[in-house]
This record gives C-alpha cells, structure tokens and sequence, in this order.
C-alpha cells in the first residue's frame, strides 16, 4: 500500500497545504476549510454532495466546507494530488464576508489556466508573508467563488434531517440511537435512517463520527494532549480516535498536530 501526505502550515493562520501521494480508498468525511488543489498524477473518482466526481492529471478539485465526500483510487495505481485548505473565517475577516457564504459549484472540471494559477499559488504560499498570502487566496478563491451559479447546488436537509443534524451538532459526546433521532424527527427508525443517508451522504452514526474528528482537530490545535482531545471528544480513549484520525483524514493525530 501506498500512502504518503506532508501538511505545510502557512504563515497566516486557517491556511494550510497538503500534498499526497496515496492508492487509499477514503470514506466519506467532510472539512471545516475550503479546498481547492489540482491532481498531479492519475486519478481518482469519488461522491460527493455535489454528485459523482471523475478527476485525472491536471484536474483543478474543490470541495465545500462541511461537504460529505470520498475518493476512491482509479485504476491500481496511487495518485497524486495537492490541496490548499484555507478556513471559510479566514475569507470573511481578511478578503470578503459575502463570499465566504458562497460554495464551489464544480467538484473537478479541466481549466489549464486555473490550474497553472493555483499551481504558481500554492508554490508562492510557503515563502510569503502573511499580507501576501491573503492576496493569494483572495486572487484564486475569487476566480473560482464569484462566479455566476452554473450548477445545481445540493438540496438542503428537510425539517426532519436538519432536526436530527442538530442534535448530532448540540451534543456529539452523547451518541444518540437511531430510535432517539427518529423521534426528534418525528419519523420512524427505519424512515429516519433512509432519509438521513439519502440527504446527507451517510448514516448518522457516521456523520457522528467524522464529527468528532473534526472536533478533536480543533481540540488538538488548542494545544490540548491528544489523550485530552480524544476524552474531550467522546472517543473511548486515544486509540479510537486514531483509527478514526487514520480510516477518514489518512493521518494519525500526531501527523495531523505536527
């Protein structure tokens, strides 16, 4: 198996690089950052919120903060692929309010000239200062976000969905039973359960999980011990917040924290 990443965090805080090289099959998660990178070798296809992705070499990717996807390796062989995650606060303290509530309508699309700018971009950010960094971003997030709505956006989660999400949200150290959800929902287990997965992307115990990675990623970047954030986050102990770290993000917690 082949599964290498390398995070850089910039000078500028809520910006971060990461570069992989990975034949890995993810399932879904989501991020609390923008992303947008372009895939450098091979390919991958994967669901997502905004529908079936395809991207091969030279693809510009971009994903939605709290959007559900996951990637899958085309063909045998590992690809490559570099992402510039960069925090929606971020956006609308330094560049723009109104379009840190906008969303990428395009998963992966060919585009030579993004590619070559988001390449150049990404290259730059290491060495720059933190004014500079935020006209990098600012350049490309405002290339690919303000722009006209040329695709269908996802539906938003019905009344009984949202409900359910909310109690997910409101108190993810207490893991809710299916039959709990049902009821908030005002549905069945079983029509909770279909409902849920078909307009989030996953069942709720699922969604419960990745959220407490992320959770536990915010926890780690307040300087807390990764025995403190997996107890902080309604993991058993730290080893179950690792398999979790590594099944979703690729990385254990210390990879993740340094």
């Amino acid at each position: 198996m082949t599964h290498r990443i390398h995070c850089t965090h910039a000078g500028l805080p809520g910006v971060h690089l990461v570069d992989i090289l990975s034949d890995r099959r993810f399932p879904r998660h989501s991020h609390d950052e923008y992303g947008i990178g372009v895939m450098l070798d091979g390919g991958h296809v994967s669901w997502s919120g905004r529908g079936r992705v395809e991207a091969g070499p030279s693809h510009v990717i971009t994903v939605n903060p709290n959007e559900l996807h996951d990637g899958i390796p085309a063909g045998d062989s590992a690809r490559r692929w570099r992402m510039l995650f960069v925090a929606p606060r971020l956006i609308t303290r330094a560049i723009c309010p109104d379009l840190a509530s906008r969303e990428f309508h395009h998963p992966a699309m060919i585009d030579p000239v993004m590619t070559r700018r988001l390449l150049q971009g990404m290259a730059d950010i290491p060495d720059r200062d933190p004014g500079a960094i935020t006209e990098i971003i600012g350049d490309l997030f405002g290339s690919l976000l303000d722009t006209p709505e040329t695709a269908p956006t996802a539906t938003k989660p019905s009344y009984g969905v949202q409900l359910m999400l909310e109690r997910i949200h409101d108190d993810p150290l207490e893991a809710p039973s299916l039959a709990a959800l049902a009821r908030i929902a005002g549905l069945t287990p079983y029509t909770a359960l279909r409902r849920f997965r078909r307009e989030v992307g996953t069942t709720p115990h699922a969604y419960l999980k990745q959220r407490r990675v992320r959770l536990a990623c915010a926890a780690i970047s307040r300087n807390l011990s990764l025995t403190e954030a997996a107890a902080v986050t309604g993991f058993a102990d730290q080893s179950h917040m690792t398999r979790a770290f590594v099944r979703q993000l690729g990385v254990t917690p210390g990879q993740w924290r340094a």
